[in-house]
């Protein structure tokens, strides 16, 4: 159960992945409408409300410190609900807001598939709005995880 905890809050996590501060104009591969970040768990918490186990119902939260070639830009914050719980697959609907330092907000949201032993499939999720610089974003958010890495968030806004 630990490891699906884990597991779920790591992919999450990515998923979807925070970003706050106030990080320098300077910050390398923020600017533009597509850009990359990788994540570093700060806090995740399983809250299991069904049978033992993940089960339909059951959340979870995560936060994650937010870097980009190196250097902190932000944070992210998540909150899960799994809305499907098969043998080997788990599906949460996800919605996560990215805090990019000295940038604004960007809110992401869409439903995770972690598979039971075999890592998680990259998946991309939906831009459903922002703030500031990011005011009426769209476009999306695809989460990519390899075995032994940080999750990456590749964000393509279109608007």
């Amino acid at each position: 159960m630990r490891q699906v905890t884990r597991a779920l809050g790591v992919m999450v996590l990515a998923g979807v992945i925070a970003l706050t501060g106030a990080a320098p104009p300077a910050v390398a591969g923020l600017d533009g409408d597509r850009f990359r970040v990788t994540t570093r768990s700060v806090s995740d918490h399983f809250n299991d409300v069904g049978p033992r186990g993940p089960s339909d119902g059951d959340s979870f939260s995560f936060s994650e410190n937010l870097f980009s070639k190196g250097d902190r830009v932000g944070r992210d914050n998540g909150a899960c609900t799994v809305t499907r719980a098969k043998k080997n697959a788990v599906t949460a609907h996800c919605v996560v807001t990215l805090e990019l330092r000295g940038r604004g907000l960007i809110t992401i949201q869409g439903p995770l598939t972690f598979k039971r032993g075999a890592g998680s499939p990259d998946t991309t999720l939906a831009i459903t709005g922002g703030t500031r610089q990011y005011a009426g974003a769209a476009g999306s958010v695809q989460v990519v995880e390899k075995r032994n890495q940080p999750t990456r968030l590749q964000v393509r806004l279109t608007s």
